[in-house]
């Protein structure tokens, strides 16, 4: 497993020479606030495990508990939050980019109460934006912080630069891992690289298990491994199981939080989701101008 897992950890822990992007990003840094706001980051280190279910399900119980959340697919270049919801958004963040609108533009109403802001699916220019381009749009993703009380990022797969961005600027991090050895070398490889910066508030979501046991025996391998290696290990948020609503609900483009809440993986989801709660916002720096340091 440690194997597996040694490109990725080899990207983690390098350093990043530096460029104009940096140069510029760094020219853009903004005054500091504070906000009440919590930021979220869903990342995975690899990809199909179910994440951007994750992130989609959990927006919607948030929402359906009075919290006003907004879903932002960080996964830029290749998104599909929008797709699995079944909306066709007007404008994405690459009409922002590009000049053809405003952020107000992008932000569009959602399914059970949630707001989305969706990003350019399968464009090569989304995935490697420059740093006047991303600065704009994180200069205005700023101000939304201010008007909600959860922002909850879905990011790529792996730990690519803009990955890890948007992962350690986030005031939590929530890592999905399923049993698959090869989920838990990169899911390893994430803990790592998130540690590496000195954010702790890390948490596990074992995915795709067949129960409470197996979920357990996931995430004790993981810890066991970041204990070991890292001196620390990530903290349990709870496990989600197989089921069979999910992915009717992929293929109907309908998130089972909304079409099955008696489901075991929306029942499942809601306790993680009493856990999140059960934890008072920090009154810390806002997300994006955080960000926007960190970059």
């Amino acid at each position: 497993m440690i194997d597996q897992a040694q490109s990725l950890r080899t990207l983690a822990g390098e350093s990043q020479s530096s460029s104009r992007v940096d140069a510029l990003l760094m020219e853009e840094r903004l005054p500091r606030r504070n906000s009440r706001c919590m930021t979220l980051a869903v990342t995975s280190g690899k990809g199909g495990v179910g994440k951007t279910n994750v992130s989609i399900n959990l927006a919607l119980l948030l929402a359906k508990l009075g919290k006003k959340v907004i879903l932002f697919d960080a996964d830029l270049g290749l998104a599909n939050v929008n797709i699995l919801m079944g909306l066709s958004p007007a404008f994405t963040l690459l009409d922002v980019v590009e000049g053809r609108c405003t952020l107000a533009d992008v932000v569009m109403e959602g399914p059970g109460g949630i707001s989305l802001i969706p990003a350019g699916s399968g464009v090569e220019k989304m995935a490697n934006l420059d740093a006047v381009a991303l600065g704009k749009i994180l200069r205005d993703l700023d101000s939304l912080e201010a008007a909600c009380d959860f922002l909850i990022f879905d990011t790529g797969a792996g730990i690519s630069r803009m990955v890890r961005a948007f992962v350690n600027a986030a005031m939590k991090q929530i890592v999905v891992v399923t049993p698959e050895p090869s989920s838990l070398a990169d899911a390893y490889a994430a803990v790592k690289m998130i540690l590496s910066t000195g954010n702790t508030e890390i948490g596990i979501i074992t995915n795709m298990v067949k129960d409470e046991r197996e979920g357990l025996e996931t995430y004790n391998r993981l810890a066991t491994l970041s204990r070991r290696f890292l001196g620390r290990a990530p903290l349990l948020l709870g496990s989600l199981p197989t089921d069979k609503y999910v992915k009717s609900g992929v293929s109907r483009q309908a998130p089972v939080a909304l079409s099955h809440p008696e489901a075991p993986f929306t029942r499942s989801l809601a306790c993680i989701v009493r856990r999140l709660l059960g934890r008072p916002a920090e009154d810390r720096a806002g997300f994006f101008r955080r960000l926007m340091n960190l970059l």
